[in-house]
């Protein structure tokens, strides 16, 4: 598996959002999609029609805010059509959200994706090419009244990747007991700063130090004003850096 971080920032940043391609065989997932993603795809040196996969973890601005653009692009630029994975219960919200500015002249998101709505949990687990992708609940673990989803990748040599999305009551979600022998990382929301939406750095590396070791853990969402190289020698886990490849 490989991984290219379009960003690593948080909503407010002056660079870019927290949004990611995972590299899946011959298939590229973008998870999520924020308002920056008109510039980070294009500084990562991919094109939408490079990108096949797409799925939207929840519906704040800095991962959804950018999907109207690209799904416009696709469609009446390049005449391409993404598989949009959307969770079964959030597609109404959701066409609520984007519908807005693509839903004009009787257009549908089917218009625009081939759409595909899928269930959580691993009985619901769906695959794309050879990778099995788990949806993980989070809901109001990050916002309040805000529905959510992390995710597991499992690649077909048995290895997995968790990614959180956005938390702040980690310790409530469900990642520790999808971590296993096979897990090379584990992605996860890492604030430098106490705040109520999203995981502190130090409650983050004391939660999981006893569950995987520490250098596989990929802390991004910091604030912009984070040392890397302070940050990583203090806490022993792995920053995240925008536009790197990370491969497993």
């Amino acid at each position: 598996m490989k991984v290219k971080a379009l960003g690593v920032n948080g909503a407010f940043t002056q660079y870019y959002h927290n949004n990611f391609v995972f590299e899946l065989g011959d298939r590229k997932l973008l998870v999520d999609a924020g308002t920056t993603l008109r510039y980070s795809l294009k500084a990562s040196k991919y094109k939408e029609t490079d990108i096949t996969d797409v799925f939207i973890t929840h519906l704040h601005s800095d991962h959804v805010g950018g999907l109207e653009e690209f799904a416009q692009r696709c469609k009446w630029v390049h005449n391409h059509k993404p598989n949009l994975w959307i969770r079964a219960s959030m597609k109404e919200k959701f066409e609520e959200v984007v519908g807005k500015g693509l839903f004009t002249d009787g257009l549908t998101l089917d218009d625009y994706f081939n759409v595909y709505p899928v269930e959580v949990g691993y009985k619901n687990a769906f695959k794309i090419g050879d990778y099995l992708i788990e949806l993980i609940v989070t809901d109001e673990l990050h916002a309040q009244n805000m529905m959510s989803v992390g995710l597991r990748i499992d690649s077909p040599d048995n290895k997995n990747i968790i990614y959180t999305s956005d938390i702040a009551k980690h310790e409530q979600a469900a990642f520790y007991g999808l971590i296993d022998s096979e897990t090379v990382a584990l992605f996860h929301d890492v604030s430098m700063i106490k705040n109520p939406v999203h995981s502190y750095i130090e409650d983050v590396v004391d939660h999981y130090k006893n569950w995987i070791s520490l250098d596989k853990i990929y802390a991004m969402h910091y604030q912009d004003d984070t040392n890397l190289f302070e940050a990583t020698d203090k806490y022993g886990i792995n920053f995240v850096e925008e536009g790197f490849y990370y491969e497993f």
